[in-house]
């Protein structure tokens, strides 16, 4: 007979594997999904006509979060999204990490943003006080200008798709309407955004410059920002069509005037009286934080794969069994699979904001992801025993 421990082992054993089995079954038969990719689904944060969104962590890394949204394969505006996101490096757009295509749906995986949406800031909190709107509208105008700086307009800017991080700056996001534009003798001619949003030019039909649009966009955003409202808002949409075609915002004592100023040109009903996005930035009101956007705008990006880091991180890639030709081509290509996905894995927000802004005058658009991704690679539990950090990547773990 087999001694007494002996049995006591069998017979754990036999529960542990029972225990799996059952585990097993049981992650079959829910009807929750709990995995996409690399990533731990978390708990729903929104939903609409698009798909869902879920916050997620990254489970080959340190758990980081990242944001999950889910599309349909047929969703029109899908392709357009993905291809203009992953090209935007931007210290005032979220992230587009990775892309997961499954059997029936596409996840885009995204730079989380605990701060919210600006929509649901307003809705708790009420206005803004005007020294928090003048630093959070000229990060906006940045961005945006930015956007415009790639000969594309957004054209659905709005509350609900401008998010904040843990630190309060603007990230935003939803690239679904975005469209290739060449400037000021093409013109658009398709509705698209929220009406309270739109344009008199575009609510009548009228053939649109994409750019003017969007700075109409921009002085509804400002207004609401500094009013706690929109100015033309109603439940019936025609009513609403007509304020935006006839009237004039009401503007309440509290605004400061020159805000009211710049208000009054982003909200020209005639679209050649509105301002540019660079004249915005020179708008007095704005002149505290607008010089730190337009220095953003001026970097100069290199050729990929030509700078010294990028040099030392390939090398370093190499030494490690990495196929280097792939990573080529794949940063290349602008692929957003599982090598893109490691830029989410970061140990702290501080050391990406480090490495994608601060370094970002040193690194082309193409080769910034890979950079990124590996720097926090090498970061990760698993790879720290392999390398030695430089004192430059030391100090920003720190």
């Amino acid at each position: 007979m087999p001694p007494y421990r002996y049995q006591v082992g069998q017979g754990d054993q036999r529960n542990k594997l029972a225990s799996s089995y059952q585990s097993l079954l049981s992650e079959f038969s829910s009807p929750e999904l709990t995995n996409v990719g690399n990533y731990s689904i978390g708990k729903l944060i929104g939903k609409g006509s698009f798909g869902k969104v879920y916050l997620a962590s990254h489970t080959l890394t340190n758990g980081s979060k990242v944001v999950l949204k889910s599309a349909n394969k047929d969703d029109a505006n899908l392709a357009r999204e993905i291809h203009h996101h992953r090209q935007f490096l931007h210290p005032h757009i979220a992230r587009l990490y990775e892309v997961i295509v499954t059997e029936t749906l596409v996840w885009l995986v995204l730079e989380y943003c605990p701060g919210d949406e600006l929509y649901n800031h307003l809705l708790n909190n009420g206005r803004m006080e005007p020294a928090k709107v003048q630093k959070i509208f000229t990060q906006l105008v940045g961005a945006v200008s930015y956007v415009h700086g790639k000969s594309c307009v957004h054209r659905d800017l709005k509350l609900e798709n401008i998010l904040l991080d843990k630190h309060g700056n603007v990230k935003l996001v939803d690239f679904g309407f975005t469209r290739e534009y060449q400037g000021s003798t093409s013109y658009l001619q398709t509705w698209c955004g929220t009406i309270c949003y739109s344009a008199p030019e575009m609510i009548k039909g009228e053939k649109y410059a994409g750019e003017k649009v969007d700075v109409w966009s921009l002085g509804i955003i400002l207004y609401a920002l500094l009013c706690g409202e929109l100015p033309f808002d109603d439940d019936d949409d025609s009513t609403t069509k007509t304020a935006i075609l006839k009237t004039d915002p009401v503007y309440p004592d509290h605004l400061p005037q020159p805000a009211v100023d710049l208000i009054k040109k982003l909200l020209s009903k005639r679209p050649l009286l509105r301002p540019s996005l660079g004249d915005i930035l020179k708008d007095p009101w704005l002149a505290e934080h607008a010089p730190q956007q337009q220095e953003v705008l001026k970097l100069q990006q290199p050729p990929p794969f030509t700078t010294d880091l990028e040099k030392d991180v390939l090398e370093r890639m190499r030494s490690a069994g990495v196929d280097i030709d792939m990573v080529i081509e794949n940063v290349l290509s602008q692929r957003c699979d599982g090598l893109a996905g490691w830029s989410n894995a970061k140990n702290a927000e501080e050391s990406e904001n480090d490495v994608s802004v601060k370094r970002m005058p040193n690194l082309s658009v193409a080769s910034v992801q890979l950079a990124v991704a590996f720097l926090h690679l090498v970061r990760s539990t698993r790879w720290k025993k392999a390398w030695s950090l430089d004192p430059r990547e030391q100090e920003v773990d720190r």
